[in-house]
């Protein structure tokens, strides 16, 4: 078996170069091996670390879950298989349907897809279709996936890949300042197809203020553009609800969903939509869209079980319990370390704490690695903050691991 020191050898080597440099540049090599529930260890078994990422959500319902892993293994045992991309399955319907009833009422269709990043892709051109435009608003700092027209939708420097592959970007228009309405309005004309965005400051995990999205939707509708939300990273309870951009009183027109509705086990994603807007781009081509492994019988298993668990009143206790424990424990950190950490955001199991600049903020993640907790990230926006989404499932403890390790953190600096 080959150790961590090879495998890096072997990214830099052949495979991705920056995932070896990165980690070898910081001082902390780190090759997954056992993972379970809120806690992955290194290859060697020497490290373990608390998922304070779950890869934006992948693993929100934790590492290997019993109930997404029985019902992967019940499908398999049970005869299915990637199927057939043109013969009809039950359970793609049964994956359908649940989604529709865990959303509002007009989101009653979906078209399931094998990551998050194609279906932002379709959506984008579902609006296409649906306005005959071709102009695409979004927020420069937010994520939307990197293929086709969702990487042409992706504006920042540091993960977008515009430039990078020369990708048309003629059509593709980005505002700075995330919950100002006016920087959208300047931007959305008789040329754009579509607005798309998370309902959070993706950089900042910052939710969207009160009445945005919903003022956002009327100026969709009024000049014609369709609006998509990106719930990638906010759904499927990781907000405390279903769908993070209900908390506004308004349905968007389409919501693309992903990372999580795998159960971190197997690869399905979802774009939701109305009745109206389905019928429009998938029933009136034979070919809209098609996939040889979308929505198949396995995807379609691990996504219902998956629906199941994130629509369950023991998540939403879980998440509530989680949000209260993170917010003493953050308030109580920013009261012994007053000139360190600031207030950040608290949404559902979305957590961030301020911290007096992006240097130190950096400096204190690193050391959050050394005591065996693997935070998101830190904004590369003001306001400097260290962002965690962890597991949903593991009980408020964790956010008690985490606000210790933070203490110890802030004590050990200089």
């Amino acid at each position: 078996m080959s150790d961590t020191e090879d495998i890096l050898d072997g990214y830099e080597a052949r495979s991705w170069r920056a995932a070896a440099r990165s980690q070898r540049a910081a001082g902390r090599p780190f090759v997954l091996g056992r993972r379970e529930g809120a806690y992955v260890w290194n290859r060697e078994g020497t490290h373990r670390l608390l998922d304070a990422t779950c890869s934006g959500g992948v693993h929100s319902l934790g590492h290997r879950n019993p109930a997404i892993l029985k019902a992967l293994r019940d499908a398999l045992d049970g005869g299915l298989d990637g199927g057939l991309w043109m013969l009809p399955n039950a359970e793609l319907l049964a994956l359908q349907d649940a989604l529709a009833a865990a959303s509002p009422l007009q989101l009653c269709r979906s078209v399931i897809t094998l990551s998050a990043s194609q279906a932002a892709d379709l959506a984008i051109a579902f609006a296409f279709r649906l306005t005959g435009r071709h102009g695409v608003v979004a927020y420069r700092y937010g994520y939307h996936g990197n293929t086709g027209f969702s990487a042409m939708a992706t504006g920042g420097d540091s993960e977008g890949i515009r430039a990078h592959y020369n990708l048309p970007d003629g059509n593709s228009r980005f505002f700075d300042h995330y919950g100002d309405l006016d920087s959208v309005a300047a931007l959305v004309d008789h040329t754009t197809a579509a607005v798309i965005l998370e309902p959070m400051d993706y950089e900042t995990f910052s939710p969207a203020p009160p009445g945005y999205l919903a003022a956002l939707s009327d100026l969709c509708h009024a000049r014609g553009a369709k609006l998509i939300i990106d719930e990638t990273r906010t759904g499927l309870g990781r907000a405390g609800r279903m769908w993070m951009c209900t908390t506004d009183d308004f349905v968007p027109d389409l919501i693309v969903c992903g990372k999580g509705l795998s159960g971190g086990l197997y690869p399905v994603a979802a774009l939701l939509t109305t009745a109206e807007i389905h019928e429009a781009c998938i029933n009136t081509h034979d070919y809209a869209y098609t996939s040889s492994l979308g929505g198949n019988e396995l995807a379609a298993a691990v996504g219902c079980a998956v629906v199941a668990e994130v629509t369950s009143s023991a998540l939403a206790a879980s998440v509530a319990a989680l949000a209260a424990r993170f917010t003493q424990r953050f308030a109580d950190l920013r009261r012994r370390h007053q000139a360190l950490f600031s207030e950040g955001t608290i949404t559902g199991g979305i957590a961030t704490i301020g911290v007096r600049d992006h240097a130190t903020a950096k400096r204190l993640a690193n050391a959050l690695f050394d005591l065996g907790v693997l935070p998101h990230s830190v904004s590369v926006i003001d306001p400097a903050v260290i962002k965690f989404m962890p597991v949903l499932t593991a009980g408020p403890t964790i956010a008690d691991e985490i606000a210790d390790a933070l203490d110890r953190a802030a004590i050990s600096l200089p």
